[in-house]
C-alpha cells in the first residue's frame, strides 16, 4: 500500500510551497465513496466533502515532505486512492529522525484541526446560524483532521503509527523487533475491525452496545471494518514472511544522541 502508483494521462500535477503534487485519478473516485453518503443531503455537500479531503490530505503529506526536507531529502506528493503519499528521493538517517518524519503528517493535521477550531471559537464561523454548508464544512474539517489523525497514529503497518511502532521495536529488539511491531500490527488492526464491526451492528439494530464510552469517542463503521481487516491480512503475510527468515537486519544508523 506504500508503493507509488503508475503515472496517468488524467493526472492533476502542480506546485505547492516548493514541492511537486500529483493527484492520481483513483484519488476523486476514493473520496467520493467515502462521502457518498454526503448526496442524501445535496451535491453541493458532497463537494463540499471532497474539498476537505483533499485539503487535509495534502496538509498531511506536506507535513511528511517538510520533515523530509528538514532532514536532507527531497520529496514529491502523491495523491491516490483513499490516501497519500510523500515520496523522499533518498533515504533518512537515524532512527529518531525517521520517527519524526512519520509524527510529522498527523502534527500538520492535528495543527489544520487547531487553527479551524480556534477560528470558529473567535468569531463562530461554523455556526448552523451561518448556513447548513458553512457548519458541515467546519465539522468535516475538524473530523477528518483530528479523528484521522488518531487513527494513523495506531501501531498498524502501513499507518505512520505502525512506521513508528517498526523504529521503537527495532531499536530495543534488533533483529526481531520487525517481526514484533507485526504482531503488534495484527493484534490492533484486528481489534479495530471487531470493533468497528460491532459499531455497524449497533447502528443497524439501534441497540446502544456502546453508550458506556463518551460522544466524543469515535466510532467504527462498516468502511473502517473492511480497512483494518485488510491491514490485518498483510500484516499477517508480513509477518509469515518475516518468520521464514526472509528479512535482513537493519544498520546501526542512529545518530550519536540514540546510541
Amino acid at each position: 500500500m506504500l508503493a507509488e502508483p503508475d503515472r496517468t494521462p488524467y493526472d492533476v500535477n502542480f506546485w505547492l510551497l516548493g514541492f511537486r503534487v500529483r493527484i492520481h485519478p483513483l484519488f476523486w473516485l476514493g473520496t467520493v465513496l467515502l462521502g457518498a453518503s454526503t448526496l442524501d443531503l445535496g451535491l453541493l455537500y458532497l463537494v463540499i466533502w471532497v474539498g476537505v479531503v483533499l485539503v487535509s490530505i495534502t496538509v498531511h503529506e506536506l507535513g511528511h515532505a517538510v520533515a523530509f526536507r528538514r532532514f536532507g531529502s527531497d520529496s514529491h506528493i502523491v495523491l491516490w486512492m483513499f490516501g497519500g503519499l510523500a515520496v523522499p528521493s533518498s533515504g533518512i538517517s537515524g532512527r529518531g529522525r525517521r520517527i519524526l518524519v512519520s509524527l510529522a503528517g498527523p502534527l500538520a493535521g492535528f495543527i489544520l484541526c487547531g487553527v479551524v477550531y480556534a477560528s470558529h471559537l473567535a468569531t463562530d464561523w461554523g455556526s448552523p446560524r451561518n448556513g447548513l454548508p458553512t457548519a458541515y464544512l467546519y465539522l468535516w474539517l475538524v473530523f477528518v483532521n483530528l479523528y484521522w489523525g488518531i487513527f494513523n497514529l495506531l501501531p498498524v503497518y502501513p499507518l505512520d503509527g505502525g512506521q513508528v511502532s517498526r523504529e521503537l521495536c527495532e531499536g530495543k529488539w534488533r533483529g526481531r523487533g520487525v517481526v514484533t511491531s507485526l504482531k503488534i500490527s495484527i493484534g490492533t488492526a484486528a481489534t479495530v475491525a471487531i470493533y468497528s464491526l460491532a459499531c455497524e451492528m449497533e447502528r443497524r439494530s439501534r441497540n446502544n452496545i456502546f453508550e458506556f464510552l463518551p460522544d466524543w469517542f469515535p466510532r467504527g463503521s462498516l468502511y473502517t471494518a473492511l480497512l483494518f481487516g485488510l491491514l490485518a491480512y498483510q500484516s499477517y503475510q508480513l509477518l509469515q514472511f518475516h518468520s521464514r527468515g526472509y528479512y535482513y537486519e537493519a544498520p546501526d544508523d542512529r545518530v550519536p544522541w540514540e546510541k
